[in-house]
């Protein structure tokens, strides 16, 4: 069941990838568009889905979301596979539409899985043992990331090559709906909701709905569930969670190719396992191990158990981004729910609260690691081309477009500023210096591209003025402009005078303390105070205030890095960690009641 969901993260977040490689046929615009199709859809669907699964079992449930992601990734990929490459004004539309559809029907189907996973484990899991489950739920998140964003991009790599073309994108679409069809045949058949269907005896699991026997009407539960004064409290911490959690795993990998402009095989952005000899042998070690662990006894157990895991998790952090958040999330999830359990007589909150702490201290040092670029060049990537030239590792860029520069912020800017033929019936927008079909500002005859960039460089102590290629300009078509949420940005980075690994360290923090207070409450505290019979609809809403605040950070971080500056990004966190420890305090000493009780 575990890996049907970390396989249903896979098929979510695929669209992502495929964005680039679809290129010009989804543009940025379009994926906005599609992406927000299938958030709004997921958020609402809880409310539904969740009150649904108390009633038909997680069984179902879990059966019904892998069946329903798999047909819309199959159908996603078949609609890649029927279309022909025609021009892109007349093929981006429709692939918007279709795309719009088939991903809205993709997450109401993929809001099954949460739900479906908590109610079945409220059923197999006692109180005193769900801080373990914490752990799982924590893990399957975080291999779910890692499938979504690494893995997919192995796969595009592995069908496409190095340049892979539209057509090659179907296959992370193929290969999550096959997986998850796989798993649906695998939980048909093994998937059990209660003990008693297993052929054990169903036991009372201490939580809300002890005590409760027989069939509690739907409506009951969800009243029951909304004017619980608990799972309201948790639905606010979650909250705070969303914007946390989001607030740094969808900013953070912009930051890193925006500002401090790092190299794709950086591994702090899509990392490399080109090493793969060392990869191997980090994984024997790994598994001689564990082995070993398996035959130990005492404490000798426990440590090598401990030290096969983190040797297993060792490659990880160099697989880029998902990697590094898959490390995250399996030991924060873990220790969380091992800590809950064990130091806490189960009680979700206190570890919570450390964690909340952990992350607030973070968000401070954030502040002071975001740090500053220079406009001396430390690498590139500049393609080779005839009449012009490229940056070389040492150059000191002087101006860029006419506009003088100090900084890459500023050179990105000036990049990205300069004006673009626009396709598609998109037009120029000033303001936000990119082709959109309704943009906030534009103006007429504005000089546009023609293909070149001038700039003024120092190289080996000499002023030079040098003409760069346009990373927009198609030499093969030279009148071809911009699509609609194109940008520009040079194959280039900058020196950074404090290492991105210092913020890198600090964001590992953030989302090994977030991920693992998502497993404690909405993985566990649900099932704790919603009760094996109220636990889907009390994931439900939680889940959905955490996509409420995924909206929130989204709105307004989209809003603060762009018109404020990057450093109001820690800024913005940082009072949703002390709202949500001081939410914790409240419910510091509380545990679930039998018979519904609160």
């Amino acid at each position: 069941m575990g890996l049907t969901y970390a396989f249903l993260y896979m098929g979510r977040y695929n669209l992502t990838v495929s964005k680039n490689a679809l290129g010009d046929l989804m543009t940025k615009e379009d994926f906005g568009i599609i992406f927000a199709a299938g958030t709004f859809t997921y958020a609402f669907a809880f409310l539904i889905n969740g009150p649904l699964t108390d009633k038909i079992g997680g069984k179902r449930a879990i059966l019904i979301g892998a069946a329903g992601s798999a047909v819309a990734n199959l159908a996603m990929g078949l609609y890649i596979s029927t279309m022909t490459g025609g021009a892109i004004c007349e093929t981006a539309p429709h692939l918007r539409v279709v795309f719009s559809v088939l991903y809205a029907i993709n997450m109401y189907f993929q809001s099954y899985g949460a739900v479906a996973i908590v109610k079945v484990n409220s059923h197999w899991f006692h109180v005193r043992e769900r801080g373990g489950f914490s752990g799982i739920f924590g893990t399957m998140i975080s291999s779910g990331i890692f499938l979504a964003f690494t893995v997919n991009d192995w796969v595009l790599t592995a069908f496409g090559g190095a340049k892979p073309t539209f057509s090659d994108t179907k296959w992370v679409f193929f290969v999550p709906a096959a997986l998850l069809a796989t798993f649906f045949v695998i939980e048909l058949f093994l998937l059990r909701d209660r003990p008693a269907l297993a052929g054990l005896e169903d036991f009372d699991t201490g939580d809300a709905s002890s005590g409760e026997t027989g069939d509690v009407p739907v409506t009951q539960i969800i009243k029951r569930i909304l004017t619980h004064p608990i799972i309201l409290t948790v639905a606010f911490i979650e909250f705070c969670t969303g914007v946390l959690r989001n607030g740094v795993m969808h900013w953070y990998p912009i930051y890193a190719k925006e500002v401090l402009a790092l190299p794709s095989g950086h591994a702090l952005r899509s990392g490399s396992w080109s090493a793969w000899y060392v990869i191997v042998a980090v994984f024997a070690l790994a598994g001689i191990t564990l082995f070993a662990a398996a035959k130990s006894k005492g404490k000798a157990k426990g440590w090598l158990f401990v030290s096969g895991g983190l040797l297993f998790l060792a490659p990880f952090m160099q697989a880029g981004w998902g990697g590094i958040l898959m490390v995250a999330g399996v030991i924060g999830g873990n220790v969380a729910g091992w800590m809950s359990d064990l130091f806490f007589q189960s009680r979700r909150a206190p570890t919570a609260g450390l964690l909340y702490v952990g992350l607030s201290a973070a968000s401070i040092g954030m502040f002071f690691t975001l740090g500053t670029t220079t406009s001396e060049v430390a690498w590139s990537k500049s393609q080779q081309t005839p009449g012009f030239e490229t940056l070389q590792a040492g150059d000191q860029l002087v101006s860029v477009a006419g506009q003088p520069v100090n900084n890459w912020e500023q050179i990105g800017k000036a990049v990205a500023c300069l004006p673009s033929k626009c396709e598609c019936d998109s037009q120029w927008d000033t303001k936000n210096c990119t082709c959109a079909s309704k943009p906030e500002v534009t103006a007429t005859n504005l000089p546009v591209s023609d293909g070149g960039i001038a700039a003024v460089i120092v190289r080996n102590g000499e002023q030079r003025q040098i003409r760069l290629r346009d990373p927009k300009w198609n030499s093969d078509n030279p009148e071809q402009g911009m699509y609609a949420g194109d940008k520009r940005s040079l194959a280039a980075g900058p020196v950074l005078p404090l290492s991105p690994f210092w913020l890198g360290a600090i964001v590992f923090l953030i989302s090994l303390c977030v991920i693992g207070t998502h497993g404690l409450l909405s993985g566990t505290a649900t099932m704790d105070f919603g009760g094996s019979k109220g636990a889907a609809t009390a994931v439900g809403m939680i889940d959905g205030f955490v996509y409420l605040g995924t909206a929130v950070q989204s709105l307004a971080l989209g809003y603060l890095t762009t018109h404020v500056g990057w450093y109001a990004w820690p800024i913005f966190l940082f009072p949703f960690g002390i709202i949500g420890l001081l939410l914790l305090v409240k419910i510091w000493k509380v545990v679930p009641k039998g018979k519904g009780g609160h």
